[in-house]
């Protein structure tokens, strides 16, 4: 591909993940964002369905199923007025599920978010409420991840609070931001604008695990048993060579799943053919792993990713292979990966070739 071709490619990419960062997406309260898709792609002259916690867009294609998760970290209004760590009051007060932070994440939350901007939503229109900025996080008395925001007045219980940060660029071709996951969704929009083929479903609640159970009560009426499931997502790596090298990363499987062999090999294939170069994340863990077991090192998970839960919890059913960028400084709002990679992903979905009727790679 030639430089002017990548260079408008990822002008592209990066203008709408800017567009669909103004959408607010706090994970349990991604409404406005889904919303946002549905009336994005009809724009395209899809018909996309827009059911509760996802967007599902057909192309009239036949090809894989894409998924990526729309919903981001950040804050929601508890009842006493305290603005609380999203990804841990939406599983407690939501689901029930009695979730308990420590002083180590707290720590973790206040390094990656301390500082920023933000601004409570309207959850039903992402209408913008009111701004403030993070002055600390920290574990209350409670249990409970507090993020104390100057600025911000009193609101409503469940309000939703957002980041405000746009993207950043760099002179090198470096990109940074929340890019977990608007920066997967945008690519796939521009590759349905560029003719992909194939079914769109953009989930939400991915950070607390729930999104795989959406898209299975979905797909349990809606499709067929598929081996041909394509998931993008980042890939957090702690240095940025395989960022800057414009890799995809691929899996053959993660702590909770061995991924569809065939389908694996056919995303491998469309990597190679669109000229990326390709690391495996499982086998570059168990390589490093190697490396620090001879250093007395503790050893590094595989990780549990989006097709994992899939695949496991459809005992298989429903599986494929895994699409994903690289990416330092992960789950926060310094996110950065590289306009080459995402090029490279971008190239990647499009060239994946048109599965079987039946879906099995």
């Amino acid at each position: 591909m030639d430089l002017a071709r990548e260079t408008d490619l990822a002008a592209r990419i990066l203008a709408k993940t800017n567009e669909y960062l103004d959408f607010p997406s706090v994970v349990g309260h991604e409404t406005p964002f889904l919303d946002h898709l549905a009336r994005d792609f009809t724009g395209l002259g899809f018909k996309p369905e827009r059911l509760p916690n996802l967007c599902v867009v057909a192309t009239g294609q036949p090809g894989p199923v894409f998924i990526a998760h729309v919903d981001r970290h950040g804050a929601v209004i508890a009842p006493d007025g305290a603005p609380v760590y999203a990804a841990h009051a939406i599983k407690n007060e939501k689901y029930g599920e009695q979730a308990t932070a420590s002083e180590l994440l707290a720590a973790r939350v206040n390094e990656r978010y301390g500082g920023e901007e933000v601004f409570a939503y309207d959850r039903k229109t992402g209408g913008r409420l009111a701004y403030g900025d993070v002055d600390k996080v920290r574990l209350d008395g409670e249990g409970r991840i507090v993020l104390d925001i100057k600025g911000l007045p009193g609101l409503p219980a469940g309000t939703p609070v957002s980041f405000a940060r746009a993207l950043d660029r760099s002179a090198g071709g470096q990109v940074s931001g929340q890019l977990d996951n608007p920066v997967s969704v945008a690519v796939l929009r521009i590759a349905a604008e560029m003719g992909l083929a194939g079914t769109l479903v953009f989930t939400a609640e991915e950070e607390i695990g729930r999104s795989a159970s959406h898209f299975l009560h979905w797909a349990s009426s809606a499709l067929s048993p598929r081996k041909d499931i394509v998931v993008l997502d980042t890939s957090p790596f702690d240095d940025s060579a395989a960022m800057l090298a414009g890799a995809v990363i691929l899996r053959r499987r993660d702590a909770g799943a061995t991924f569809h062999e065939a389908m694996v090999e056919r995303v491998e294939r469309a990597a190679a053919g669109a000229g990326a170069p390709i690391i495996f994340k499982d086998a570059f863990i168990e390589a490093e792993n190697a490396a620090r077991a001879r250093r007395g090192q503790p050893l590094k998970g595989l990780g549990i990713t989006e097709l994992g839960k899939i695949t496991a919890q459809s005992r298989g059913q429903y599986t494929g292979a895994s699409l994903q960028v690289p990416t330092v400084n992960y789950h926060s709002n310094q996110e950065s990966t590289s306009q080459r990679a995402l090029v490279a992903m971008l190239r990647t979905a499009l060239a994946i070739a048109p599965d079987s009727p039946s879906g099995q790679a």
